[in-house]
């Protein structure tokens, strides 16, 4: 199968993150992918080396830069693809743009649920989500969400696609980690550090993230939180301002790091005691995935399916109160390989790359 994967930026994000891995097992399994980013915001193009995929970059510009449109359109005349798969949101309306007349189905993509659309956005939903023939969502929540953009499709025209991940590349890393990161980050390797893996923005509520590792490292003193992500591209930096002004007044700030954008997730999560989310919305986490290939309990907020992905109840935190989050954590610890065990059981059985990448091609082929 010809397949054309069109994404916005290979920046830092679960969304970069799958489609990049997906593009990589797609084509290990046989098939040709071409991967596009429509902007050359690509700091993760060196994790495609070696593999067969193609990789184009075109440079956006503007909302609507014709000049990309027409190249976009160019390309695909070249493939030929037998489907055309657009990841968030200018990507996906690229797609719808750039194909019409060319008789190949235009899948979109749903990563998160319930969340708003800016002015422009909706305008570009309202003139061209007729050209979409399906929806892929990473979960049901965002699967139910799509239904409302995409009123012209039929039932049959949704489907939920969870993320995938590589465990044996995850089991190879961390097998070769030499690496002690509590002794890096703090200089002490016998402290309990606890991770949050999201970008600097609103939706992920780095106000509460902060207050829960204040009064975790309040809780106990061992304890030490650090923060993997940064502020998106493309945002401006109001909000990582307010973060910052937070953070300084903190009493705990020097057990508290910011590490930023990090291409040794994988290896930093294997050797902390747990993982915490703090967001308002999402699709299917992928800092909750990582998290639990490598054994590692996240406690989460309650969004999208994360009740259908969680080991246990008392780990997904309904009220968003910060108390409730260092009482999860630390029972997290208490009961850590039990968690551990059923992490890596759940991970192994329901989201491998290879099975998940066999899963779109089902999908696929119901277009073509």
């Amino acid at each position: 199968m010809k397949i054309m994967n069109v994404i916005s930026s290979l920046h830092f994000g679960g969304a970069e993150t799958q489609v990049i891995n997906l593009s990589k097992e797609l084509a290990k399994q046989g098939h040709q992918v071409m991967l596009i980013s429509l902007t050359n915001d690509v700091p993760r193009i060196a994790e495609l080396e070696g593999s067969p995929v193609e990789i184009i970059v075109e440079n956006k510009k503007s909302i609507l830069d014709l000049t990309v449109l027409n190249n976009l359109r160019t390309h695909i005349k070249k493939l030929q693809p037998d489907i055309i798969h657009g990841y968030l949101y200018d990507a996906e309306f690229y797609c719808r743009l750039a194909a019409i007349g060319l008789s190949i189905p235009v899948i979109n993509s749903e990563r998160n649920d319930n969340y708003k659309f800016n002015k422009n956005q909706m305008l570009g939903d309202y003139l061209t989500t007729r050209l979409v023939d399906g929806v892929i969502a990473n979960s049901y929540a965002g699967m139910s969400f799509s239904k409302k953009r995409y009123q012209h499709l039929n039932e049959k025209n949704f489907h939920v696609v969870w993320n995938g991940i590589n465990l044996d590349n995850v089991n190879q890393r961390v097998s070769h980690c030499d690496k002690d990161y509590k002794q890096d980050f703090f200089n002490n390797s016998t402290i309990k550090m606890a991770c949050m893996v999201a970008s600097i923005k609103e939706q992920k509520d780095y106000v509460l993230a902060l207050q829960v590792a204040e009064k975790l490292i309040q809780s106990d003193e061992q304890w030490r939180v650090i923060f993997l992500g940064d502020k998106l591209f493309e945002s401006d930096d109001s909000y990582k301002k307010t973060i910052n002004l937070q953070y300084n007044n903190l009493n705990e700030k020097s057990k508290i790091k910011f590490l930023g954008n990090r291409t040794d997730v994988i290896e930093i999560l294997s050797q902390a005691e747990v993982s915490f989310l703090t967001s308002h919305y999402e699709g299917f986490p992928n800092a909750v995935l990582e998290s639990m290939s490598v054994g590692t309990p996240a406690i989460t907020t309650h969004f999208s399916d994360i009740k259908k992905i969680a080991p246990a109840p008392w780990m997904v935190i309904d009220n968003h109160q910060p108390q409730d989050f260092v009482k999860a954590i630390n029972k997290a610890v208490d009961e850590k390989p039990t968690l551990s065990y059923k992490s890596i059981k759940w991970v192994n059985e329901h989201c491998t790359l290879d099975v998940i990448a066999r899963k779109l091609i089902d999908t696929y082929s119901l277009y073509i």
